[in-house]
């Protein structure tokens, strides 16, 4: 009896304990840095598996109601995140160390990972976070504004078209001045290889999804590891690996649309009307005449050109990935389909991709590693802007008279006699027929529903490579690569279309086929003398070989639309092909020293050699040299509290380019003969380009220092950078009087000199709880400037551009608009000694220096704000300092030169005397005021919101029900907003200069001049994250 009361006593007390130890009460406590025990403030303190929580005050104490059962989570960005359990203490003293993820950040190279933090390498990592942010095809356009020195400009807003990337500048004329792009490690294929398309890029073919980073290397410590190839900086693409563990699924879908980011007004049938017999007044038409010749009744139609090419359009994007492993083996695979439609009717793209990468440790000593993935892409192109037919062309030129339909919906071909369009149309029958209002080129939506343009890409990458551990540091990797790439090109122009009535029609097959091999072999040996001196150590081979082979064949005679295959035609018109292959070997060596993770100093070689050069020059030699200095790991900075991390780098180093020098970027050393003339039915050969056995690598020799920054507890961090990269000895394609039979030579000329700062600051403004700001800009400007010639102080560069020695490449030069002289309205133009004149043939002895085409300054701002489960980012961009011409507003705002419509803001023009205005009085057939000058070219610098996004991720205590580890909803928009005074569609044109002998349609380049050019779109997407 007595001890069952002892043991009920017992049982009492512990509950009672129990009761009092699950209670909650005040616990304080304080927060330090465990390196050097200085207080952090604004440190999350959290219960454990409840919303409760405070941060930490600016002393880093904190006060909250606990009980002794809680555990609290204590994190701050910087810190790894600790549990600390309450239990019975009454202060909770608590200390956390610096993240070592982020000291052991790394650098990808390509050939070497380096940590961020003992490299000399200036490089900029952009996360996979922010790569899959971004509703678009191409990868390149995901760089735009997310690292300082990275020009990124469009040629088309054709969904899958060619992205123009620069980095640091431009260094050749006439050579290339993209990018190296780099696959795990593998150099591979980029660029448009289509040959009958407006545009389109092979790197749309790579699936975002995969992309686990990518790192753009710009100075020499980094790119002279790629020796001939890396003078135009080096852009590295790492996709995902599994990770051993849980296995997991993740699924991706958007779903959007897009349309037309900035219209053009353009005027309607009444105003046209008024403006065109403004213009026949003018030109000496009596009244009579005016209103024969545009009667009242043109009026009656009012046909939206406009509003028929553009439309809004479907994007939608599914993604299913999986990934997992164990301690020998891990995988990553993924399927994945993107759709877009453009919102120019008759353009679309859409990719279908999958890839698997495995990764296996058969022991400590072999492994393997295996990365293969397929893609195929089909796009099909609206038609170049310099076509009548084009939509592009036809809704800015198209007058508002002539109805598109008929009463069914049914587009008229506006070009069969009788119709709507053509001169023999009853409602303009009253006209004089030589005044007679006409659909140039036909309808374009009879022409859209008739012809089309399709482009297919299929290719294929398969990378292995297998690693051999010899010793502890010691490693031999054979690496071998296999890149097959089809594109197949249709073009099918029907018989009763306008283009191809006169020929019964026509049908291009084009045909291109490439393949790119390569292979590697790496000796990595890294090890340490005494701790303090520690080595890296890369010696290597690389060899690669591809080859390209295409077909054409165009027919013509077709009897319908039926059947739109080559047996169909009835003569073979156009026919043609070629074969073609190039090869590149290279001894690689590089060293990575540091003294106590204090002192760093680097040196890499590279021997290249190359087909595309003589035997006497096929070898160049390049290197480079680079320091560091880590100045928070001397004795004197460590007692700085405030002052996380400072590491000074320079670097100096020699590259070289071989890449995209003329017709025949293969061959470009020899004397080439053609076979494709013909004489009396027999083959004949001609000679089409002159030898030089003397041409030699494209060398640029680059200058980089730099400062590297973290303080206040890597609340704000960043980098300051100065280049100064000289090209030499560029590879040209120099003009050659016609007599030699010769447009060109290609040779050694000149040099040119790009420099600038390159400046990124980033920080964490708002650290609580609940809410999280971060924030981050970049900032890099250019200085482009032409050194030499070879002994020429110019080189002509078409009929707006001048090549000279001490100006930057892309200079505009052309006669100056001085305005219109209001006492009667003629154009005026700066003439002799700077005095107006009205005579353009004297304005073109006077042109002038006017602006450049490169920007002087690019950036980036990105903002995330997290709020509990909801978050919202933003990125902005921004160009200054460049200019391109409009040639677009010399038809639009034309003074009377064409008979087609104009722009709305045509109608302010000069009309009386004393009247102030830029535009001239109008007369029918025009006074030459829209002959190339200044007046249209105009300034494009601009701030865009490119992205938005505002995203919702369900709380992990709703997900265990659902049996899933993640869902996020989310909200996002492209190309928002635009700040700019550009009067054309967008002002982020192709701001790359063409060399001095393109042939190059500005329809399809739009190099520095916006022609017809296929608009940017708003695009709007919902999309959904699911993690299980």
């Amino acid at each position: 009896m007595l001890m069952r009361k002892v043991l009920f006593l017992l049982l009492a007390v512990l509950c009672v304990a129990g009761q009092a130890f699950a209670q909650n009460r005040n616990v304080m406590g304080k927060v330090t840095d465990g390196k050097d025990g200085s207080p952090i403030p604004g440190v999350t303190i959290q219960v454990k598996g409840t919303s409760k929580g405070i941060a930490t005050n600016p002393d880093g104490t904190f006060s909250l109601q606990a009980s002794g059962q809680d555990v609290l989570v204590v994190s701050f960005i910087g810190y790894e995140t600790k549990e600390v359990p309450v239990g019975t203490a009454e202060k909770l003293n608590i200390t956390l160390k610096t993240d070592s993820k982020s000291l052991d950040e790394v650098v990808v190279t390509g050939y070497t990972l380096e940590k961020k933090a003992n490299s000399t390498i200036a490089a900029s990592t952009i996360t996979g976070a922010k790569i899959n942010n971004v509703s678009l095809p191409d990868v390149n356009q995901m760089l735009q504004g997310n690292a300082p020195g990275i020009s990124v400009s469009t040629n088309s807003g054709q969904p899958g078209s060619k992205t123009e990337v620069r980095i640091r500048g431009i260094g050749s004329i006439s050579a290339s001045n993209s990018p190296l792009y780099v696959l795990d490690g593998v150099i591979m294929s980029s660029g448009d290889f289509t040959q009958n398309t407006p545009s389109q890029d092979i790197m749309s073919s790579l699936n975002p999804a995969d992309i686990e980073n990518i790192t753009i290397l710009k100075d020499a410590s980094a790119t002279a590891l790629y020796g001939a190839r890396g003078s135009n900086g080096v852009v590295v693409i790492t996709t995902k690996t599994g990770k051993k563990g849980q296995s997991r699924i993740n699924f991706n879908g958007k779903f959007g649309f897009q349309n037309l980011a900035k219209s053009i007004p353009m005027m309607n049938a009444t105003e046209l009307l008024d403006y065109q017999r403004e213009a026949l007044r003018n030109a000496g038409k009596s009244e009579a005449d005016v209103m024969k010749y545009r009667p009242d009744h043109l009026a009656n139609v009012n046909t939206d050109w406009m509003d028929l090419a553009f439309r809004t359009g479907k994007t939608q994007s599914y993604g299913l990935n999986a990934s997992g492993g164990n301690e020998k083996t891990t995988f990553y695979t993924s399927g994945d389909y993107f759709k877009q439609d453009g919102i120019l009717i008759g353009s679309n793209f859409s990719r279908y991709s999958g890839r698997l990468n495995v990764d296996h440790k058969f022991n400590n000593k072999f492994d393997l590693s295996v990365k293969m993935s397929g893609t195929y892409t089909d796009q099909s192109s609206a038609g170049a802007g310099n076509s009548y037919s084009s939509p592009l062309m036809g809704a800015l030129t198209q007058v508002p008279w002539i109805p598109a339909t008929d009463e069914n919906g049914k587009p008229y071909a506006g070009h069969v006699d009788g119709q709507p369009g053509s001169t023999g149309w009853s409602g303009v029958a009253d006209i004089p027929q030589s005044f007679r209002p006409v659909l140039q080129g036909g309808n374009f939506l009879n022409t859209v529903a008739s012809n089309y343009r399709k482009n297919n890409n299929t290719q294929t990458i398969f990378n292995a490579a297998l690693g051999y551990n010899i010793i502890d540091g010691l490693r031999f990797v054979v690496k071998g690569n296999a890149e097959i790439t089809g594109i197949r090109e249709k073009q099918w122009t029907s018989p009763t279309s306008y283009d191809g009535r006169t020929s019964g029609g026509y049908l291009y097959n084009i045909n291109t086929n490439m393949s790119l091999y390569t292979t590697q072999q790496l000796l990595t040996y890294n090890f340490s003398i005494n701790k303090d001196h520690n080595f890296n150590v890369l010696a290597g081979n690389e060899y690669s070989y591809q080859t390209r082979i295409y077909t054409l064949a165009g027919k013509n005679g077709f009897p319908g639309n039926q059947l739109q295959v080559p047996d169909v035609g009835a003569s073979l018109y156009d026919g043609g092909g070629s074969e073609r292959a190039y090869a590149f070997q290279g001894l690689i060596g590089k060293v990575d020293y540091d003294y106590q993770s204090r002192y760093f100093l680097s040196a890499s070689f590279r021997r290249d050699g190359s087909s595309r050069f003589p035997k006497n020059s096929r070898y160049g030699n390049f290197y480079s040299v680079g320091a560091a200095w880590r100045i928070t790991q001397e004795e004197f900075a460590k007692n700085i509290s405030w002052l996380n991390d400072l590491k000074l780098r320079s670097s100096y180093g020699i590259m070289g380019n071989a890449e995209g020098l003329g017709r025949y970027p293969d061959y470009p050393y020899q004397g080439l003969y053609s076979m494709s003339g013909a004489y009396l039915g027999e083959t004949a050969a001609f000679a089409s380009q002159p030898g030089n056995p003397n041409l030699s690598w494209e060398k640029q020799n680059l200058f980089d220092i730099g400062l590297d920054f973290s303080v206040l507890n890597r609340r704000v961090y960043g980098n300051i950078g100065f280049y100064d990269k000289r090209s030499s000895a560029l590879l040209m394609e120099l003009p050659l009087s016609m007599t030699t039979g010769f447009e060109a030579i290609n040779m050694n000329v000149g040099k040119m000199l790009n420099q600038g700062f390159e400046i990124t600051i980033g920080g964490i403004p708002v650290a609580t709880k609940d809410l999280t700001w971060s924030s981050d800009v970049n900032f890099a400007t250019l200085r482009n400037k032409v050194l030499d010639l070879g002994g020429q102080q110019a080189i002509p560069n078409g009929s707006r551009q001048r090549i000279e020695v001490g100006r930057a490449y892309g200079s505009w030069y052309m006669p100056v608009w001085y305005g219109v002289n209001p006492d009667n309205g003629d154009p005026l133009w700066v003439g002799n000694d700077g005095k107006p004149t009205n005579n353009y043939k004297e304005a073109q002895n006077n042109r002038q220096f006017v602006g450049q085409m490169l920007p002087k300054i690019t950036g980036g701002w990105t903002n995330k704000v997290n709020y509990k489960n909801f978050d919202l980012s933003m990125l902005i961009t921004f160009s200054a300092g460049n200019k391109v011409y409009n040639s677009n507003r010399a038809n639009l705002e034309a003074d009377g030169a064409n008979v087609r419509n104009q722009a709305k803001d045509a109608l302010d023009h000069w009309k009386n005397a004393g009247d102030i205005s830029d535009r001239p009085k109008v007369i029918w057939g025009g006074s030459g005021a829209n002959q190339s000058s200044t007046r249209y070219l105009e300034d494009v610098s601009y701030a865009r919101i490119r992205n938005l996004t505002l995203g919702y991720t369900l709380p992990k205590h709703l997900l265990g029900a659902m049996k899933m580890q993640s869902l996020r909803v989310y909200a996002q928009a492209e190309n928002l907003f635009t700040l700019t005074s550009y009067k054309g569609w967008d002002p982020d044109i192709n701001i790359n200069p063409l060399p001095p002998t393109s042939t190059a349609s500005v329809a399809t380049t739009n190099a520095g001049t916006d022609f017809y050019r296929y608009p940017t779109s708003r695009v709007f997407t919902f999309g959904i994250s699911v993690g299980l």
